[in-house]
């Protein structure tokens, strides 16, 4: 009996701290989207991708027009030379396959270069959210745009676009330059306020 209520004490306490710190979200897909150098890294991935994809493809089509040639003359070859053909044909099928797991398999070309495209932004990522948390207070950031399940997310917890602001500041300096109804605000807020502090005069 004892030791179960020892545990719950334990648990209670440590439910209780992790109670105590503050949440938040950002949608990562979002982030990256918002990015030029996520969109180019992208484009020079699909470039590469498909010229990597025109290689494996004209070398396949080679080989076919091989076989096809190899199967209409046969016939006349002596079983030496059929040997020394299929042989041929075996080799080349086992190239293509080793040049397809060279560029997609899961320590291929294509893995490699995705990693190193995405890793710097990725890194910048985390960077900017640290900083908003850190700034804002909150001990723990969930990622929306994961494969994390989030049933509901109110909104005032999302620091998304602060992690943007942060990673293109100039963000900051167009909205206060295309947003003029709040600089008129703030000009006519400080006008009520001088308005205000300034001791009527009295005529003598």
């Amino acid at each position: 009996m004892k030791k179960w209520i020892s545990f719950i004490v334990v648990f209670l306490g440590f439910y209780g701290s992790v109670m105590a710190q503050r949440f938040c979200y950002v949608d990562t897909q979002v982030i990256l989207e918002s990015l030029p150098e996520y969109t180019n890294s992208q484009n020079r991935l699909k470039t590469q991708t498909e010229a990597w994809q025109k290689e494996i493809e004209a070398k396949q089509e080679n080989l076919a027009k091989v076989q096809a040639s190899f199967e209409a003359e046969k016939i006349l070859l002596t079983p030496e030379q059929v040997k020394e053909q299929e042989k041929k044909i075996a080799d080349e099928l086992k190239a293509i396959k080793e040049l397809q797991d060279k560029r997609y398999g899961p320590n291929g070309d294509l893995v490699f270069m995705r990693r190193a495209l995405v890793k710097p932004i990725q890194d910048q990522i985390y960077n900017a959210t640290k900083q908003v948390a850190d700034k804002r207070g909150y001990g723990f950031v969930f990622d929306k745009g994961s494969d994390l399940v989030m049933i509901y997310t109110d909104p005032k917890f999302d620091i998304t676009r602060e992690v943007i602001n942060v990673l293109k500041p100039e963000n900051n300096k167009d909205n206060r330059q295309t947003n003029p109804r709040a600089n008129n605000s703030n000009q006519s807020s400080n006008s009520r306020t001088n308005t205000k502090s300034t001791p009527n005069r009295t005529k003598k």
